[in-house]
């Protein structure tokens, strides 16, 4: 702990917040009495967060994507390789580590010593002690919302963990020894109660505050976090494991967000994903980068000079669910699936799809930088082109068609972890589930089907009726409107719908210079049940006694 600045520092820099190093010489009393210091271990704390963009091949260990890289980390995922000795995604130490920093800031605020602001006050302008207090009194409120949101991270991928309510070494072994897990049941209660305790730090109007850097805890954040527990408490695979979260309660604390007033849907889906999403009134909570452009040299259609394929590409199966428009003229009348068996969608594909699709994917025929795509076999983006995209697409969402990758210019990112279309889509999924489609007995104002609906009028997606609404629709609308925005892996684990979704084969489209197009098998994928929750590491298991996850 005492070198913590200093390490975490690098792996850090270029999060929304300015970190600086802290002496590693420093003690843990001194660290904590030291304004100064405290804030820059709450800003560290904030680096324990989930790496969005890092973590985007993760999509890749879906149905949504195939990573391009034949050895990116994913394909174990996919292989069905993986287990409680090496897992690709073992985020197990990051989020006790993180719940420690947390614990640490909540054990020692009450040390933490401002007086010296106030000595320096030579006039009657106390604002910079008073700013200082209400500081103090906020970092709270972070630390609150950030070890809600590590446990988050931790019960939707281990299920029931243990419980800290002190500082607890993770490194240190035996400080482990006689720990127990506690239950998924608990642990989703416990995520709730400190968001509420959160909330009450945390005001809703933060205006007052113009020292509160953008980018930090809110209470839309802290409400959406506890609002997503509680849709992951009442879905199958946590209910299954004993807990007693209901889709009513879900319901209530999802329109706890939306009573806010805060946050609407963005006139352009497209503007979630570029430069100035931050200004979106959509975006909740989100994580600055700053100007950066790995995404676009990963993620640039092959034909691009500098474009290292390193990329991560939809794949049919994904492509294949946005929906075709049906028109009269120019109106839009309604829609229907896509379907390569009808002989109008086989000619031309990728006419009239859902609007999310052009934004997300980048497909063969589409302009990209002045630039047709060309992913049929011999085009400028297609095979047998070294690192061309296997699945016949490129990804579109997230990337900057601005970068200059010849020139190497950069641009700002963002990730988002909460947006408004994703309160939307989790509100009407728990009233559907508690109320029906069209019943709204609580008044919140909103039925599940109006909720839906708005989401797909954003779109231009003509509204479904009462009759439509069912769990299917609602894992579609999920599926095209968050793809690639770290959903996917999590909402088909707690419907408990792997085996169904990720454990059928990954396709592709083969494309002729012709223009025949083909759906044909990527690879055969791996998923069983027992993988609806990842395995304790081992190490973990030695050290406690623990019983394994079932099935590993």
């Amino acid at each position: 702990m005492l070198a913590l600045g200093t390490v975490l520092y690098s792996s850090c820099k270029h999060d929304y917040l300015e970190v600086q190093t802290i002496k590693a010489d420093i003690t843990t009393d001194k660290l904590y009495s030291n304004y100064t210091y405290v804030q820059q271990q709450m800003w560290n704390t904030y680096s324990y967060l989930p790496d969005g963009f890092a973590d985007l091949d993760l999509d890749a260990a879906t149905d949504e994507a195939e990573a391009t890289n034949s050895v990116e980390r994913v394909q174990t995922f996919n292989y069905g390789t993986w287990n409680q000795y090496t897992n690709p995604d073992d985020v197990w130490a990051k989020n006790f580590d993180g719940i420690r920093q947390a614990n640490l800031f909540l054990k020692n605020k009450g040390t933490i010593d401002i007086n010296y602001i106030k000595d320096k006050i030579t006039s009657t302008d106390s604002t910079a002690y008073f700013n200082a207090r209400n500081n103090v009194k906020f970092m709270e409120g972070e630390a609150l919302f950030l070890k809600a949101y590590f446990y988050f991270e931790l019960v939707k991928r281990y299920g029931g963990v243990p419980i800290f309510e002190q500082p607890l070494d993770y490194k240190d072994a035996a400080s482990w020894k006689n720990v127990q897990r506690n239950s998924v049941d608990e642990v989703v209660k416990y995520i709730s109660s400190l968001c509420d305790k959160a909330a009450a730090i945390i005001p809703a109007n933060l205006s007052p505050y113009s020292w509160y850097d953008a980018g930090r805890v809110t209470q839309g954040a802290i409400k959406a976090l506890k609002a997503k527990a509680l849709l992951y408490g009442a879905s199958p695979l946590f209910t299954s494991n004993g807990s007693t979260t209901t889709w009513a309660m879900a319901a209530s604390a999802l329109h706890d967000v939306i009573a806010l007033g805060n946050y609407s849907l963005d006139a352009n889906y497209s503007n979630l994903f570029g430069a100035n999403n931050t200004t979106s009134g959509e975006v909740i909570f989100y994580r600055r980068y700053g100007s950066t452009n790995n995404i676009e040299y990963n993620n640039f259609p092959i034909v691009f000079q500098n474009a290292n394929g390193n990329s991560i590409t939809p794949t049919e199966n994904l492509v294949s669910d946005y929906e075709v428009l049906v028109k009269s003229g120019t109106t839009i009348t309604g829609s229907v699936p896509f379907d390569w068996n009808n002989p109008a969608h086989a000619a031309a594909p990728y006419a009239n799809r859902d609007p999310r699709f052009a934004t997300t994917v980048t497909y063969n025929g589409k302009s990209f930088k002045s630039t047709t795509i060309e992913t049929f076999f011999g085009g400028n983006s297609g095979l047998p082109r070294q690192n061309a995209t296997k699945t016949g697409y490129y990804l579109s969402k997230w990337v900057n068609s601005s970068i200059d990758l010849i020139n190497n210019t950069t641009t700002v990112h963002s990730w988002i972890y909460f947006r408004y279309a994703d309160i939307l889509l989790s509100y009407a999924e728990a009233m559907y589930n508690a109320y029906g489609a069209d019943a709204d007995p609580q008044g919140y104002g909103m039925t599940a089907l109006q909720a839906i609906n708005r989401v797909r009028a954003r779109s231009t997606m003509p509204a479904l009726t009462a009759a439509q609404l069912n769990q299917t629709a609602i894992e579609h609308e999920r599926n095209v409107e968050l793809s690639f925005e770290n959903n996917r892996l999590w909402d088909v684990r707690r419907w408990k719908k792997g085996t169904s979704y990720f454990s059928k084969p990954a396709n592709r489209i083969d494309i002729t210079g012709a223009g025949v197009y083909t759906v044909k098998k990527l690879e055969d994928r791996v998923f069983t049940q027992k993988m609806e929750w990842y395995p304790i590491p081992q190490a973990e298991i030695s050290k406690t006694g623990w019983t394994q996850n079932p099935g590993w």
